[in-house]
């Protein structure tokens, strides 16, 4: 199987796909919980507004690879969900509705229309009798770059963090300091701290951007079309 290059390239791609999708839904919730400071409840809500995109794009990809090249729903899939990635790196503070939920919703409309085109891709690049072993393997491709994906995103991200507050201190009461002196410190702390967390969510989407970009430039090799034979 894998000596066809359309296969290797529907895993490939899969790969990357897991990697820019575990990003996304740990990343989200961890950022309401956090740097939003919403309730566990309303963070999940916020990421159910990606997956609950992820439905209708797999529907209208489904449609797509009965008339298109399985590259083509692929292709706009990834642009969808690096568009989605890029506006969502932009996020500060005060982001909202409307556009919240519009961000997040291109971005599981983008992973939806995925599913269908490389599942087949996968699957009808191979012989009959090895289809079964190819679904099998597609899936556990995209398994395996959320766990390279969330392993990365920890240790990536610890180490990113602490640099990001490196030399901030706790603001203790100083000698013949104020009340309102060890206030004013203890909000410049506060403000530190969240904008460090603004910048690493923000450096999380940005990557999951291009993640999904760099899969681009391997979903072109997926030249499996609709309609074609087995020989």
């Amino acid at each position: 199987m894998f000596r066809n290059l359309t296969f290797d390239a529907a895993n490939g791609t899969h790969l990357l796909i897991g990697g820019a999708l575990i990003i996304g839904m740990v990343t989200v919730p961890l950022m309401a919980n956090t740097v939003l400071g919403q309730t566990p409840l309303e963070g999940g809500l916020m990421l159910m507004r990606m997956t609950a995109a992820i439905p209708f794009g797999a529907v209208l990809g489904g449609f797509a690879c009965q008339r298109f090249d399985y590259r083509a729903p692929t292709i706009v899939g990834l642009a969808l969900a690096a568009l989605g990635f890029g506006l969502m790196s932009r996020w500060g503070l005060d982001v909202a509705d409307p556009g919240m939920t519009v961000h997040l919703a291109i971005a599981g409309f983008g992973f939806g229309l995925l599913i269908a085109p490389i599942a087949l891709a996968a699957t009808n690049s191979v012989e009959p009798s090895l289809r079964g072993a190819a679904a099998g393997l597609i899936t556990a491709t995209r398994i395996v770059g959320m766990t390279f994906g969330l392993a990365t995103l920890t240790a990536w991200g610890t180490g990113r963090f602490q640099d990001l507050v490196a030399g901030m201190q706790l603001p203790f009461p100083l000698p013949g300091e104020t009340a309102e002196q060890t206030q004013q410190r203890l909000t410049d702390f506060e403000t530190g701290l969240s904008d460090a967390g603004l910048s690493l969510f923000s450096d999380f989407f940005t990557i999951a951007m291009v993640v999904c970009i760099v899969a681009i430039g391997i979903a072109v090799f997926m030249v499996w079309r609709p309609g074609r034979s087995e020989s």
